[in-house]
């Protein structure tokens, strides 16, 4: 979805391929015990009555008949050894690009098309037509246009940038030196307040513009700064870790663990937008209930704090916003749902 006033520079193939990989699952060494660990996910076409096709991510396509339907996605999924499943009646992509395509207007930017696509998407989850295991994003609302230019508004105003910004650390398997930029984004927002961003950029000028640095990232960042300030625009949110802390972090972060690394300082985050403070807090909150919940397994032998632990945990997530900016969900938790493996 990039449009010709989106500028796309400053990345190598290398540092491409480094940013993609973040994202991707780490495979395990293979024990006796993982052998028949889920891996890969299943997507199935159906009729409602019999499957018409069946591929596994992990080890391709599947013999339709071999699979019974309908039943809960959970049991097919345990059948074939798939840690997630999709499943799409028949005509249900036909339908779903019908839909999108009938609400797009000309003129429509990319945000705008990404959440009417997804708005039709959710339609048909609700339908039936499309249905998966698990459902990470069951009670996370499509935030409307208002509400999400309100969001970007408050984390990057017009005229500056977000930066994301990874670097090597001692003995890791990253593939860069300690302290070394190993790979960055740079997405800045045009000075007209009615369009978005007109850059993603990659490290590669970067790099040349920070100049020699100490090996230690919790110093060297500020030269990154600077040299994106002196290239691009002011930064608005910068985000700056080592790149295992911060993969580990959005596959695996367990409650708590954000707002931890960011007072330990094994991430940084600087400047910290007010919009990203209320999920930051919400986060250390529920690992300090997840703490003392497990406290009072061990004291509370008459089982009367653990209950009310439980109920303000599961309270938690349904905290109001306090900000018109927020997009009305936790967003670290839609990160952790998302992410989590």
């Amino acid at each position: 979805m990039l449009t010709a006033d989106v500028r796309f520079e400053g990345w190598t193939p290398i540092d491409w391929g480094r940013f993609l990989a973040l994202w991707k699952v780490e495979q395990r060494p293979k024990l006796d015990a993982d052998e028949q660990a889920p891996r890969g996910g299943l997507v199935v076409v159906h009729d409602g009555g019999r499957v018409r096709k069946a591929l596994h991510t992990a080890t391709g396509r599947i013999d339709p008949s071999t699979i019974s339907y309908p039943r809960p996605l959970a049991e097919l999924a345990a059948e074939t050894h798939a840690s997630w499943v999709w499943a799409f009646h028949t005509g249900a992509l036909e339908e779903l690009m019908e839909r999108w395509g009938a609400r797009v207007r000309r003129g429509d930017d990319a945000l705008s098309q990404a959440l009417l696509f997804f708005g039709a998407f959710r339609e048909l989850l609700g339908e039936g037509a499309i249905d998966s295991w698990p459902r990470r994003l069951r009670n996370v609302p499509v935030p409307t246009r208002a509400v999400a230019d309100r969001a970007i508004d408050a984390l990057v105003p017009a005229g500056k940038c977000v930066l994301v910004a990874l670097y090597g650390e001692p003995g890791a398997p990253s593939g860069a030196a300690a302290g070394e930029l190993w790979t960055a984004i740079v997405l800045r927002r045009s000075r007209d307040p009615v369009a978005r961003f007109d850059v993603i950029a990659g490290p590669s000028e970067l790099r040349r513009e920070m100049g020699l640095i100490s090996g230690e990232f919790r110093r060297d960042y500020r030269h990154l700064v600077e040299a994106v300030e002196s290239i691009y625009a002011p930064v608005a949110f910068g985000v700056h870790a080592e790149v295992d802390v911060f993969r580990r972090l959005i596959t695996s972060a367990q409650p708590g663990d954000w707002a931890r690394a960011v007072a330990l300082r094994d991430i940084v985050v600087s400047p910290l937008p007010g919009v990203l403070a209320l999920p930051l807090g919400v986060d250390a909150t529920r690992g300090v209930v997840q703490f003392a919940t497990r406290l009072a397994r061990q004291a509370d032998r008459l089982g009367i704090v653990q209950p009310l632990l439980r109920a303000v945990g599961d309270r938690l997530p349904e905290l109001p916003p306090t900000t018109r900016a927020s997009p009305g969900f936790d967003a670290l938790e839609v990160l952790r749902r998302l992410l989590n493996r």
